[in-house]
């Protein structure tokens, strides 16, 4: 049982819902106008095994009470930015709390990780930090330079227990390559309700 923020032209929930045909995925999408967009131009179709919300993500997991494998966040107000109210520590505690024992939650994020075009995302794997026990990065192209902006996926484990992070499958291998294992710098507060400044660290993406 799966939860994805943010659902724009449905590419990956459709992949998702082909990839595991046993799995089911529950769409929040803020815009319903998306939806309509991938019904009639991205082959998106009704499928017993898809449930659509449209309503803000932050709303969505304030009233919840069901209990994800995994949650997905690929939820942005502009090109690079993503909603303030889903980037704060208020917001964390929720995926937290929506996410079973072994769960675990992906966030897409475009960044860097060093240097000025880093402080967002830095201040999310803080505020990360402060709710989950095991968070960790995975550059999605450039793994060996932190200055470089890129798509990022931030991955954090509720169960306290280490993951395992390699695997004898070689596409998932392929992925676990791209860990982040260079220390990422505390210079950053964490984001929360009454402070979190996304726009202005984004700006200068």
């Amino acid at each position: 049982q799966a939860l994805m923020i943010g659902g724009a032209g449905y590419s990956y929930p459709k992949n998702y819902l082909a990839s595991f045909p046993h799995a089911r995925l529950d769409v929040v999408e803020i815009d319903p106008d998306f939806t309509r967009l991938a019904r009639t131009y991205f082959r998106l179709q009704n499928d017993p095994r898809l449930t659509i919300y449209h309503e803000d993500g932050r709303t969505y997991l304030n009233r919840t009470t069901k209990q994800y494998d995994v949650i997905f966040c690929d939820a942005f107000s502009s090109l690079y930015s993503v909603p303030y109210q889903l980037t704060t520590v208020e917001t964390v505690r929720r995926i937290y709390a929506a996410l079973n024992e072994n769960g675990v939650v992906f966030m897409n994020i475009i960044s860097s990780i060093e240097g000025q075009t880093g402080e967002f995302l830095r201040a999310e794997y803080a505020t990360f930090r402060v709710v989950f026990p095991h968070v960790f990065l995975f550059p999605v192209r450039i793994v060996s330079d932190g200055s470089v902006v890129q798509n990022i996926m931030l991955v954090a484990f509720k169960n306290s227990m280490p993951p395992v992070l390699h695997s004898a499958d070689a596409e998932m291998k392929s992925y676990l390559r791209h860990l982040w294992t260079q220390p990422v710098s505390t210079d950053i507060p964490i984001l929360t309700d009454d402070y979190a400044p996304v726009d202005t660290y984004m700006l200068k993406v």
